[in-house]
């Protein structure tokens, strides 16, 4: 092994672990991963930016642009009127909403068709008094399944199919990938509707006609008001979690047992939302900082999306909520530590935020901050659907499927049309995109193709042939994907399909195995991620809406595992063997 070999391998495995551990941000690592590799001589300056011209970073972005229009574009408004005349067993509903969320991720990236269904999953628990914790993570775990049968259904995918068009001057088809993903697919759907919902369980309130937020503890700051039931009472008989308490400005030591509330007070609680609403409706307490005018103020529950511009920010330095007469009346945060106060606490991805304020001043700031609102939607009541967009989005999906033009391409065209037909402003549009994936995964590509022009990937690539019987492809492939499937819980996938595609292509030409095989093992080994919530962004949100803890997607995740990578090994052997 050259130097130079060497030094790609060690700065991988050195960016996969800080990737692991979490404590830098992924854009930056990857960046930073790309400028060491140009300063080490392992990538050209002009290669150094050839991501960004990269085929699937372009189609990746053209379909975040389709996607945030066909967000707007009302067309799966009528479904979720429509699901609780089609079943009303739990078990019919989380089928109905896993088969659709599956269907939308094989047409687009799957955090998208996650975006555009929570609404909808929303809408229909709180309609049919579901717990949103026995549903929601089978949703995401849908939207993953549904992006293995297209080459677009997730980054993945569009990732391998480029290595294997560089290497041999075609990538795969649109559907390629379904001959693999759609067994996977409905096999994982079948475990999703039984397994995980037995390991979640159900909250004892969620047997009643109650909404899935019932469920879910909320951090607020109230003030005590004069004459309330908490006026008095020691913090042991509040009947509350108390993080912090303010009095005349200073922080009180609330921890001590002869501690007593009183009257002006301001207390950082922790709770569920139903006994917060019923608090600020009795007199008992109120928002420090509440907005005061006659002015009618709905309440608005939104969620923040990996592409917000939210994430990372404190609640007390949200100007454009502030500066709008828009109150944060309460977080429901995925941090465990509670302290200082509620202006204080940092936002991150998955988060749910409850405002109140003007709609038109709520709907102005969703806009800009690209959260998603869950209840209610801006545009509830709304019957008019735009189908333009949804009929140009089917038309471009057309084009790559019967190969009248590659994904960037027809994709592009979509957005083209789009712009003109004015449902799309792609100055805005471009803005509200998820930067630091894309950042990432522009970093990553030339990263990724340093591993095949050294020969570092040849080297690696004999190592593992020289372990593996070279003549049983079934094992090299399961191989291959057993390998993705242990990296991406911890790396996101789309860097792992980056970092095992060129060692996959290397050990297609050294046992003469068909590199189509070992590289749809490769992407489809990348996305199923089914055993934490940090893999992929979809676990991210999920787990910050039902308040779930790491350990339970281990739990609920392992047998969908178990069963979608058995069945694609199947699949792998009947279909490309």
């Amino acid at each position: 092994m050259s130097f130079e070999q060497a030094e790609i391998i060690v700065l991988l495995v050195g960016m996969l672990i800080i990737f692991a551990l979490d404590r830098i941000r992924m854009e930056l690592v990857a960046l930073g991963g790309l400028g060491l590799g140009v300063l080490l001589g392992l990538i050209g300056p002009a290669e150094a930016f050839t991501g960004f011209s990269n085929p699937a970073f372009i189609a990746v972005v053209e379909i975040l642009l389709i996607v945030q229009v066909l967000g707007r574009s009302g067309i799966l408004d009528p479904l979720a009127r429509r699901i609780s005349e089609i079943a009303s067993a739990e078990t019919g509903v989380l089928a109905v909403l896993c088969t659709a969320t599956a269907c939308l991720s094989v047409l687009m990236n799957n955090i998208g068709a996650l975006a555009l269904m929570l609404p909808v999953v929303t809408s229909v628990c709180r309609v049919n008094g579901l717990d949103s914790r026995r549903i929601l993570m089978p949703v995401s775990f849908a939207a993953l399944l549904g992006g293995l049968c297209s080459v677009i259904g997730t980054p993945a995918n569009l990732i391998v199919s480029n290595q294997l068009a560089a290497a041999t001057g075609r990538g795969f088809a649109f559907f390629d990938f379904a001959w693999v993903g759609v067994p996977a697919a409905v096999a994982g759907i079948l475990v999703i509707l039984v397994w995980p919902r037995r390991v979640l369980g159900q909250h004892a309130a969620g047997r009643g006609r109650l909404p899935p937020q019932a469920f879910r503890n909320v951090v607020s700051e109230v003030r005590v008001l004069a004459g309330s039931r908490l006026a008095g009472t020691r913090v042991a008989e509040a009947g509350l979690t108390i993080h912090g308490m303010r009095r005349a400005g200073a922080n009180l030591l609330h921890q001590r047992r002869e501690t007593s509330i009183e009257a002006g007070d301001i207390l950082l609680v922790e709770t569920n939302l139903p006994e917060l609403e019923s608090m600020l409706a009795d007199g008992s307490a109120a928002l420090p900082d509440a907005v005061s005018g006659s002015a009618v103020r709905q309440r608005v529950e939104a969620v923040i999306m990996p592409e917000s511009t939210l994430v990372g920010s404190r609640i007390g330095t949200l100007d454009l909520l502030h500066s709008r007469g828009i109150d944060v009346v309460a977080v429901a945060p995925q941090t465990p530590r509670i302290e200082g106060s509620l202006a204080d606490l940092q936002l991150s991805i998955g988060d749910v935020l409850y405002l109140s304020g003007d709609q038109a001043a709520i709907d102005e700031a969703i806009d800009e901050t690209d959260i998603l609102p869950l209840w209610p939607k801006p545009d509830e009541g709304a019957t008019e659907i735009r189908w333009p967009p949804a009929i140009a989005f089917a038309a471009g999906i057309g084009f790559a499927a019967f190969g009248l033009a590659p994904p960037e391409l027809a994709f592009g065209l979509v957005v083209i049309i789009l712009a003109g037909l004015g449902n799309l402003n792609l100055r805005k549009g471009l803005a509200e995109l998820d930067w630091p994936i894309l950042l990432m995964l522009a970093a990553m590509i030339p990263l990724g193709e340093a591993v095949q022009t050294t020969g570092a990937a040849v080297i690696l690539a004999d190592s593992l042939v020289s372990v593996l019987p070279s003549n049983s492809p079934l094992i090299m492939s399961t191989a291959m994907m057993g390998i993705a499937i242990v990296i991406t819980p911890f790396v996101n996938n789309a860097s792992t399909a980056v970092v095992l595609g060129p060692i996959a292509l290397g050990m297609a030409a050294a046992s003469g195995v068909s590199p189509e095989l070992l590289l749809i093992a490769v992407a489809l080994g990348a996305s199923v991620d089914f055993l934490t919530p940090i893999g992929h962004h979809n676990n991210t949100v999920v787990m910050g809406l039902a308040g779930y803890r790491f350990g339970e997607f281990l739990k609920a995740g392992w047998p969908v595992t178990i069963v979608v990578t058995a069945t694609a090994t199947v699949a792998l052997w009947v279909w490309w063997v």
